[in-house]
């Protein structure tokens, strides 16, 4: 008996049916489809890096077969001949013979490296990172490269995996793979990564205390830059170290939280003591480059301190900083006014270069500023900066291409206001592709100095170590044209050309220098007469422009 509240369903009627579509399943099966098709564009990426990481295991091995590697090294004659002088060798040949440390297979590992990186404009560290992953997972991995050519695992599964495997001594590392290489199949890479983790913890056959001694000798600290004027700081240290530096940091943060964020009066000026040098070169016609040496000089009160900020109008409201805010200013403000138990830190200063448009300092511009070794800054950190330089050094420049000009007036042939200016020039390392910075590189002679080459401004360039060294052992070859322009030739034939950072103008012909009247012997009856004592006129100022 049906129940009177429940409607009967209505009777089919076969011959009016007309099935209308699914709209949730149309959506489903395109869902379905689009999603596969990016599955499959995902493993084609997966086999790519496979068949890369194949040919660059192929081109390691070519490089090192010795008939390729004694071809790929540079003539070394002039070397090896002042070297068979060594007592007479000047400081440069002396340099040039300390080269040969290099043999031919480093020059040939080395040559291929560059050749490759400037071809598909990576640095030469990444394609060497790549080219050691390679060969690893071709010989220790081979599982593991085989997964990645069908595109079961990604590029970033198989290096979690060599991160793990890599520590692991040989005879234990075939079982690991076995292992682990499943659980790369079925996991995202973050749970892998723990996954991994785990069971190289369960299969190492040494103890936890002695690889931890070891990891320590590992430990460091590097800067990475980042977009829009920033920065990482990373400090790779024991996980008590770390852990126990962060809590300390965020306990501060959360106790300025507590007691309300500082105002900007509380708040010590960031730029008081940040031991910056600082360098100006003016678009608009004459800039000034600052040092500034003071030590860095961040209060800390009561053990939290006020966290650095730049220093603002004392009757500006400023917003309430975030927790994470907070504890980069904390950050901040520890290591710049932090001192070691051994007394380390007081009056450590860090130098740089800052370069400023003259009309941005005088806050009638906002053309970005640029700091050496990073690129652009804004026009308010470098004003914040150059109001506390102790000392300028005064760049001119052309108003409309920018050009460099001048320096300053400098002493004729003056070796430091030399590399002043190539620095300023270059800024960083002058070989294709390189941003090592130049205050670390080499001064070196395009035209060789042995050969007969000039230090002049037309024949230096900065070359960091690797690449000094490269020019002189590889079949790499360049010449300098005016205005301080590399053209580089690679060993396979390719052109590059590199250009400076900051052009510098064709300097000005110096002026002939003017000396006194020539004298001529007093006849040998007159040297009881008065002697006539020819006026003498000065010499006239060496211009303000290079060469020096």
């Amino acid at each position: 008996m049906s129940s009177p509240d429940v409607a009967p369903p209505p009777a089919s009627d076969d011959d009016d049916y007309s099935p209308k579509p699914n709209l949730d399943e149309h959506v489903r099966v395109e869902l379905a489809q689009i999603t596969e098709e990016a599955a499959a564009e995902y493993r084609s990426i997966a086999a790519a890096e496979a068949r890369y990481a194949a040919k660059l295991v192929e081109l390691q091995e070519w490089s090192e077969q010795p008939q390729v590697a004694s071809r790929l090294h540079g003539d070394l004659a002039g070397i090896r001949a002042a070297d068979q002088n060594a007592a007479t060798m000047t400081a440069d040949q002396a340099r040039a013979a300390a080269f040969t440390r290099w043999g031919n297979p480093e020059v040939a590992r080395r040559t291929v490296v560059s050749e490759l990186a400037c071809l598909i404009h990576v640095a030469e560290r990444t394609v060497e990172r790549r080219m050691d992953q390679g060969r690893a997972l071709s010989y220790s991995a081979p599982a593991t490269f085989d997964a990645l050519a069908a595109g079961q695992i990604s590029y970033r599964h198989a290096l979690a995996l060599l991160e793990q495997l890599d520590t692991l001594p040989m005879e234990h590392q075939a079982a690991f793979e076995e292992a682990v290489l499943p659980h790369a199949k079925r996991l995202p890479v973050g749970r892998f990564i723990t996954k991994a983790h785990r069971l190289r913890e369960k299969l190492h056959p040494e103890s936890i205390v002695t690889r931890s001694t070891q990891a320590l000798a590992q430990r460091h600290s590097r800067w990475e830059a980042a977009a829009d004027g920033m920065g990482w700081l990373h400090w790779y240290g024991t996980a008590h170290d770390t852990k126990a530096a962060y809590d300390r940091i965020n306990a501060m943060a959360v106790s300025l939280k507590k007691i309300g964020d500082p105002t900007a009066t509380d708040r010590p000026d960031a730029t008081s003591g940040s031991g910056v040098a600082f360098g100006i070169g003016a678009a608009a016609g004459i800039g000034a480059a600052a040092g500034i040496g003071a030590a860095a000089g961040i209060g800390a009160a009561a053990g939290i301190g006020a966290a650095a900020g730049i220093g603002q109008d004392p009757a500006e409201e400023l917003p309430t900083r975030t927790l994470d805010q907070l504890r980069a200013d904390v950050t901040r403000a520890l290591l710049l006014d932090g001192i070691t138990p051994d007394g380390m830190g007081a009056g450590v200063r860090g130098t740089v270069m800052i370069t400023v448009p003259v009309l941005t300092l005088l806050g009638l511009d906002e053309e970005p500023a640029t700091l050496e070794g990073y690129g652009p800054i804004s026009p308010e950190t470098a004003r914040e900066i150059a109001g506390h330089a102790p000392s300028f050094t005064r760049l001119l420049t052309h108003p409309e291409t920018g050009v460099v000009l001048s320096l300053g007036k400098t002493q004729h042939k003056n070796t430091k206001a030399m590399k002043k200016w190539l620095r300023v020039r270059d800024e960083t390392c002058r070989f294709p592709g390189c941003a090592r910075p130049a205050v670390t590189s080499d001064v070196d002679h395009t035209d060789p100095w042995a050969d007969g080459g000039r230090t002049d401004s037309d024949n230096l360039a900065h070359l960091c170590e690797p690449h000094h060294r490269l020019k002189h052992l590889s079949q790499w070859r360049v010449t300098q044209e005016p205005g301080g322009i590399l053209l580089w030739t690679s060993p396979g034939q390719r052109s590059y050309r590199t250009d400076p950072a900051n052009p510098m103008g064709p300097p000005r012909p110096r002026p002939p220098t003017v000396g006194p009247t020539t004298r001529k012997r007093p006849a040998d009856d007159s040297y009881l007469l008065p002697r006539h004592r020819p006026k003498r006129h000065p010499t006239p100022p060496v211009p303000d422009n290079p060469p020096f």
